[in-house]
């Protein structure tokens, strides 16, 4: 069936003139890739979804029915579009940096899916190619936006915890998010799944002076030593089986905050006989759904507004950079 947006969540009809909304396409329709579009042709207003793009043609033709909008094969052929402003890249990580570049040169500003390279240099190279072309740069750490991490980044600037001691990430998908092997399509763990978690710690806890990290099936550990002396440890897999689940907790000398817990924080709880059943998210798509679309917002208005997106490509070689280092520690 296809996506439909509440009716009370959609934007009211754009009285402006074209010109003064913005033409975004998306190239990429897996299951992340498809959400951009169908936010960006109903919940986001000053944008438009101009154009999908896969080199599937199948699925390229099957959003572009359900959108409404046209569909290509081919991103080269997508950017000599006039009509489009920005792109939101959401394709295979080892094609994201490359990509960018593309895009840079062809004048469009970037949404571009984590990780923006697969190596610093490749993502350093893309970041100061938009920057010297004038051109807006987010990637996609959807944490950023999330409520529940954004209510504990102000408590911390507010000072409510004192200093910080301690910073634990549970990071946990229910399944592999694609069936056969996943390196050449996402890279590592470590890369595909720790990234957003050495973001956030980067975020809320500060500088980070040294990782180690060990590695399973399907399942990492890393320790972190932030410049404050603060300690952080982050564990990852890809089958917890029960469910998705992405939570953390910062101790403090003065109180400690736990947050992402969906248990905690609007989940549902039926009490029974047996016991306490809970309601738990699938995947990270339906646990942080507005946080996909509110990115989107921030990108669309800084392409507008010509401001500077809050997460950017130095902001992800930073992460990438963390997560190598972790890698490497665990081979």
């Amino acid at each position: 069936m296809p996506h439909r947006a509440p009716r009370d969540r959609l934007c009211p009809p754009v009285r402006a003139r074209a010109s003064e909304v913005a033409g975004v396409a998306v190239a990429g329709l897996g299951a992340i890739g498809l959400l951009h579009a169908r936010h960006l042709a109903h919940q986001v207003c000053g944008a438009r979804l101009a154009r999908v793009v896969d080199q599937d043609r199948e699925l390229a033709e099957a959003a572009a029915g359900e959108l409404d909008v046209p569909s290509s094969t081919s991103f080269e052929a997508a950017l000599e579009d006039p009509a489009l402003e920005a792109v939101v890249i959401a394709t295979p990580s080892p094609l994201h940096a490359e990509m960018v570049e593309q895009a840079t040169r062809a004048g469009k500003h970037v949404f571009c899916e984590k990780p923006l390279s697969l190596d610093v240099p490749s993502g350093k190279r893309a970041t100061a190619a938009a920057a010297s072309a004038g051109i807006s740069l987010q990637v996609g750490f959807q944490r950023r936006f999330d409520a529940d991490f954004v209510e504990a980044r102000r408590r911390i600037a507010a000072g409510e915890l004192g200093d910080v001691l301690l910073l634990r990430i549970s990071h946990r998908n229910r399944v592999p998010p694609h069936a056969g092997p996943l390196g050449g399509r996402l890279g590592s763990p470590f890369v595909d799944m720790t990234i957003h978690d050495f973001d956030t710690a980067l975020w809320l806890g500060g500088p980070v002076r040294e990782v180690s990290a060990f590695a399973g099936t399907d399942t990492t550990l890393v320790v972190v030593r932030f410049e404050s002396g603060a300690l952080g440890v982050i564990d990852n897999t890809r089958r917890a089986g029960y469910g998705f689940e992405c939570a953390a907790e910062l101790v403090g000398t003065h109180s400690t905050l736990r947050f992402g817990d969906r248990v905690r924080t609007g989940g549902v709880e039926r009490l029974t006989a047996d016991g306490a059943l809970t309601q738990l998210p699938a995947d990270h798509i339906e646990r942080h759904r507005s946080a996909y679309l509110e990115e989107l917002r921030h990108f669309v208005a800084c392409v507008r507004s010509g401001g500077s997106p809050a997460v950017g490509g130095a902001e992800a070689s930073e992460a990438l950079a963390l997560s190598l280092a972790a890698e490497r520690c665990a081979a």
